[in-house]
């Protein structure tokens, strides 16, 4: 990875190449955007892959990194234009392609947004890397509720296996099917 904020013109059509490999796009008239994406990347904030499409009339670079998807449109005259999705804003993500060209298209709770005329080879690949990222981004929230998700589990476990032995001395469950449903409760 490289640090955007210091990188030489060179190493940023580098990064750019690579980056948009991942996805095998072949960007479009963005240069000038890419180049200003060090000027807009938060602290701690990295690219993951970027496409180009066009997007009311203009060329848009569209930038997934590991925080949000942004998509810059910077004019030869008169300025930037910019929109940013923050990953956990995102509610769908989806594609499709043509003969040559495709669509992405990405929902926020009160926004459609649709890029087309991406390369065809490039839908797919960014739309499941949002999807990987997106995931990514919400499995640290997931490991730090466990804790909390085992105590409660573990007290349910325990009232359905004492549910179970009642249904046992009642004459209800055998042994046999007492002891299975047991270690289908335990093996979660």
């Amino acid at each position: 990875m490289i640090d955007y904020k210091t990188a030489s013109k060179d190493q940023l059509k580098a990064e750019m190449k690579r980056l948009a490999s991942v996805v095998s796009d072949t960007p479009f008239g963005t240069k000038k955007e890419f180049f200003h994406l060090p000027e807009i990347l938060n602290s701690g904030e990295q690219p993951v892959a970027i496409a180009s499409g066009m997007m009311d009339g203009n060329t848009w670079l569209i930038t997934l990194t590991n925080k949000r998807v942004i998509f810059l449109d910077k004019g030869m005259i008169f300025g930037v234009k910019q929109v940013d999705i923050n990953l956990n804003n995102i509610v769908s993500v989806g594609g499709k392609t043509g003969l040559m060209f495709g669509e992405i298209m990405i929902s926020t709770s009160g926004q459609n947004y649709t890029i087309k005329n991406v390369m065809k080879g490039s839908v797919i690949p960014f739309t499941n890397l949002v999807n990987e990222t997106r995931n990514t981004l919400n499995t640290p929230a997931h490991s730090q509720q466990e804790p909390t998700k085992a105590t409660n589990s573990f007290d349910e476990q325990m009232s359905k296996i004492e549910r179970l032995a009642e249904m046992k001395e009642e004459g209800i469950l055998t042994e046999e099917e007492f002891q299975q449903q047991k270690q289908r409760i335990l093996n979660g």
